[in-house]
């Protein structure tokens, strides 16, 4: 009997395993992807992933496109405002009080493939000049501080910037004008998992800050953000 069990759990992990393989190809292929491109690409025989397929396709997690492809489905997409909402709520007040101390533009990022995403963005009140960034708004992972700072809290990749190492050194990345011209940026790695590092927090502003300070006080607020997220993701 429980070898019975055991063996079914391990096939429960292989389908959920392969379910995800699938979800990940697509979300690196936004055009879509077709079945023969997702057997090579998975390796997987076709007859399993046409299952997984339609299973996926049922629950809306994929769905086909009109040149006979697979991409992700709307169920995902709620799925992940719904997960980037409850991000934002608990960092409103942690970006509000980053934003004031530092009288500059704060935001959160979090990583979507080899792309920064902004999902938050809190200008300060006191002051008449702001600086906007855009919420949505998307840039390669190594260009910019917050991207770079994501990169710098995982593990090292052949060819990285000279930057990425550096920042992985110091605790934080800076950039100068690469996303927004005329600008500055400080950001810190968020890793709600040891080791991983999926979001940052960066401050944007028009001129360069003292950045031993300005990392101290980013760094706080970022580990003030962990600090309120459970290691399993759920909200404290």
């Amino acid at each position: 009997m429980n070898n019975s069990v055991q063996t079914s759990n391990r096939q429960g992990s292989q389908t959920l395993a392969r379910g995800i393989n699938i979800l990940s190809a697509l979300r690196d292929a936004p055009e879509g992807l077709s079945v023969a491109e997702l057997v090579r690409a998975l390796g997987l025989p076709r007859s399993i992933l046409t299952r997984l397929l339609t299973t996926l396709e049922e629950a809306r997690y994929v769905e086909r496109t009109g040149s006979r492809s697979y991409r992700l489905g709307p169920e995902l997409i709620a799925l992940g405002k719904a997960v980037r909402a409850d991000l934002r709520d608990v960092a409103a007040t942690v970006l509000r009080d980053l934003a004031e101390k530092l009288n500059a533009t704060v935001v959160l990022v979090v990583r979507d493939g080899d792309h920064a995403v902004v999902i938050s963005v809190v200008e300060p009140m006191n002051t008449d000049l702001r600086l906007s960034f855009r919420l949505g708004s998307r840039h390669l992972l190594h260009q910019g501080a917050e991207g770079m700072a994501i990169l710098a809290g995982n593990l090292p990749l052949p060819g990285e910037r000279r930057e990425v190492t550096e920042a992985r050194r110091s605790g934080y990345a800076v950039s100068a004008g690469e996303i927004l011209a005329g600008t500055w940026g400080l950001a810190v790695p968020v890793a709600l998992v040891r080791g991983a590092a999926t979001m940052s927090v960066g401050v944007i502003c028009a001129q360069a800050l003292d950045e031993a300070e300005t990392a101290a006080l980013v760094a706080e607020a970022a580990g003030e953000l962990v600090a309120r997220v459970s290691f399993t993701g759920d909200l404290r």
